[in-house]
């Protein structure tokens, strides 16, 4: 009987949440390498000309809100299901992404962003989640090693392909994020399948 190696030890759950968080980081590193660019940049230059007090206020608020809200996702997602939250977590990211692309007004682009946030942070603790019940003591440091790498390629990826875009329009950056999450209803609806609870 073949040896069997550790990539075949993982379930198919364990790679489509592995995909999720590439996407996902796609759209957020995507987006935030060039946002504060785009808020206070010169309308004439079609940014949206925000003064770098309130642009510094709004992103504040947005990383508080990306550290806060998975606390409550996490809770969310044990008591009615990781595959139903996850839809609701890339409703609101694809959502949030589109609409601050085509808002102007300062409170208009401040909510978007945050629905956005919100949704960033109902992921984080279904994917971590699924990344840990979908590995055992023999295969963990390899499969989060796997997961974290998916964290850098986006991370690493995405800006690459923001250059290109934001040379077109700034529309089009927020336009791909959306995009990159909104395909993630496809495998989530089709593929993915909640982890196994825990026995306690």
């Amino acid at each position: 009987m073949p040896e069997t190696t550790p990539r075949s030890k993982f379930p198919r759950t364990f790679w489509v949440a592995n995909v999720m968080e590439l996407f996902e980081r796609a759209a957020y590193y995507g987006l935030n390498s060039v946002l504060a660019v785009y808020l206070t940049a010169e309308v004439a230059g079609g940014g949206l000309g925000f003064t770098e007090g309130s642009v510094g206020f709004l992103q504040s608020l947005i990383y508080a809100c990306n550290y806060v809200v998975p606390i409550l996702g996490g809770a969310l997602a044990d008591r009615y299901g990781y595959r139903r939250m996850l839809l609701v977590a890339f409703a609101m990211l694809s959502t949030g992404y589109f609409a601050a692309g085509y808002m102007s007004a300062y409170g208009a682009v401040f909510a978007a962003l945050l629905l956005m946030a919100s949704g960033g942070g109902l992921f984080k603790p279904i994917i971590s989640g699924t990344i840990a019940r979908s590995t055992n003591e023999s295969n963990s440091g390899f499969g989060f090693g796997i997961y974290y790498w998916m964290i850098n390629l986006g991370a690493f990826l995405a800006p690459l392909v923001v250059s290109i875009l934001k040379g077109f329009s700034w529309r089009y950056v927020f336009l791909a994020s959306s995009a990159y999450v909104a395909l993630m209803f496809l495998p989530t609806l089709f593929v993915f399948k909640d982890p196994p609870l825990p026995e306690n």
